[in-house]
């Protein structure tokens, strides 16, 4: 429950610096499958999107790597297999084969992204290297959280 309130209070003041920029609606992180594929995880509050689009850039220049879209949502979450995406997801542009060493910057909209964005992560492979299935990392190394404490810190942005 402290990292849940941890990443709550750490949304809060980044959506506070970010000014008028889109309202956050959820969270972003990656966690890794029983196989040990490394996926994007994605988790938001309120209304169910029609569509959402996950989009992965290089950080320092901002060069789009890879956009992925999907209109199968479920009810609060999703998962996106860099590895070997499931048949919902849908590569719009790019490659998503990632290298070691670059940082990479994941972002998750909803409906086109216009009015509001899920949540958003900045990460290195590295960063991922000693994560178990069932964990979910969100840009903190220190922090990992369970799958559960994953959905709920995204609930709380709408409560």
């Amino acid at each position: 429950m402290k990292a849940v309130l941890r990443l709550i209070l750490v949304l809060a003041v980044t959506s506070g610096l970010a000014g008028c920029v889109q309202n956050q609606v959820g969270n972003v992180g990656l966690t890794r499958s029983q196989d040990g594929g490394l996926s994007v995880s994605v988790a938001w509050c309120g209304r169910t999107p029609h569509l959402l689009t996950v989009t992965i850039l290089v950080h320092e220049s901002w060069k789009r790597v890879a956009k992925f879209s999907t209109t199968r949502v479920g009810k609060g979450s999703v998962t996106l297999d860099l590895d070997s995406p499931s048949s919902d997801w849908r590569l719009v542009s790019g490659d998503p084969h990632l290298r070691p060493g670059v940082t990479y910057y994941v972002e998750a909209s909803p409906d086109g992204g216009k009015e509001a964005i899920v949540g958003q992560l900045t990460f290195k492979l590295e960063d991922a290297a000693s994560l178990r299935p069932g964990q979910v990392y969100i840009g903190d190394k220190d922090d990992l959280y369970t799958w559960n404490e994953f959905l709920e810190s995204a609930n709380h942005l709408c409560a």
